[in-house]
């Protein structure tokens, strides 16, 4: 439960409960706080007037988050694509402004979203979705090391950190379940094919990751899914 609370108050606006942040132990639980985002998702869609849900669907994953993965996104697009060396991408995320890839990158995965909202109507894909977008950012911190010396994300890092088995074999369980099978296989196929092509990417651009790769990690992978669910039928 320590570890659930603290992926709940470190990935949502939420705050429970006042034991100490536990990071280690939280990315484990972040494909469960990822479930609660995409079932209030769903039901967002399921209340909101079907010209505005669009809209109101991205609002909702932006408030939901407190802009966290955004500002990441952002962050991560100045740097990584600077043609710098480590080091200079590196010190470009820490900077407090917004450059020109980091709002393009913004304005390009918030309207993916809103364009797929406009077509998808399966409910089990929109509580899914965020579910293995943020599991793919614990994936992150198990497969690739911290690229710096400290940080916000640092503590995700240290300690004895919980495995990721019983996330990894539920959630792809719940799709299998939820979903026709070739929409199935072919939303784990493009998440799989993403989530090794974006860590070899980041190992080859920084060798390892940081809070803000994570963040954009989680928002492209979203936006990636979500539009494939559309290619897909769903």
């Amino acid at each position: 439960m320590k570890g659930f609370l603290s992926a709940l108050n470190f990935l949502t606006i939420i705050r429970l409960g006042s034991a100490p942040f536990d990071g280690a132990r939280a990315t484990a639980a972040f494909a469960w706080v990822g479930l609660l985002i995409g079932a209030g998702l769903a039901l967002l869609h399921w209340l909101t007037p079907v010209t505005i849900a669009p809209f109101v669907l991205v609002l909702y994953l932006v408030v939901i988050s407190g802009a966290l993965h955004l500002d990441g996104l952002c962050d991560s697009a100045d740097a990584l694509f600077s043609h710098r060396d480590r080091e200079k991408k590196l010190a470009i995320m820490k900077d407090v402004h917004a450059g020109t890839m980091g709002v393009v990158a913004i304005v390009l995965v918030l309207g993916a979203k809103g364009v797929a909202f406009a077509h998808l109507s399966n409910m089990a894909l929109l509580v899914l979705i965020p579910a293995l977008s943020r599991f793919a950012m614990a994936v992150a911190m198990h497969r690739l090391p911290y690229a710096r010396q400290d940080g916000l994300a640092k503590p995700f890092f240290t300690g004895e950190r919980s495995g990721l088995i019983v996330p990894g074999l539920i959630l792809p369980a719940l799709a299998f379940f939820a979903l026709p099978f070739g929409l199935f296989i072919g939303i784990l196929g493009v998440y799989l094919a993403f989530l090794a092509l974006i860590l070899w990417w980041y190992r080859r651009m920084i060798g390892g990751v940081t809070g803000d790769m994570l963040g954009a990690l989680c928002e492209v992978c979203e936006a990636v899914l979500l539009l494939a669910a559309v290619v897909l039928g769903g």
